[in-house]
């Protein structure tokens, strides 16, 4: 997997460098950087519910993308996870992660959860 990870990163760099676009990549990027980096397994594509299981835990992955203004991902808790990993790409196409435990979420009321990169550290 680490030939594919390598290879999709490269290609989305070089692209964005030539064209000033971007590519529909990042989201297998970030999965593919769990699987490598976490030893996540992933889950088929297009399945329903996480993207991928540790050990007992399935987890939801969520990337923030090099061209977000804002380093947020939105998080649907209605989803069936008990760990999220949040994959950042940062504008030098540099790739870093953080796992929390679903448990260490702040409550909210409604589906969804904003999660700011900077407050994970605080959350785990």
């Amino acid at each position: 997997m680490i030939p594919y990870f390598e290879d999709l990163i490269s290609l989305a760099e070089s692209y964005h460098l030539e064209t000033g676009l971007h590519l529909s990549v990042y989201g297998d990027i970030g999965e593919l950087f769990g699987g490598i980096t976490y030893g996540i397994k992933l889950n088929k594509t297009y399945a329903q519910g996480s993207d991928g299981r540790l050990e007992n835990d399935h987890v939801e992955i969520k990337t923030i993308t090099p061209f977000k203004s804002k380093d947020v991902v939105m998080v649907d808790t209605s989803r069936h996870f008990s760990k999220l990993l949040v994959v950042k790409i940062n504008a030098e196409f540099q790739v870093s992660g953080r796992m929390v435990s679903r448990k260490q979420l702040p409550k909210r009321s409604g589906r969804y959860v904003r999660i700011r990169w900077d407050d994970l550290p605080l959350l785990q």
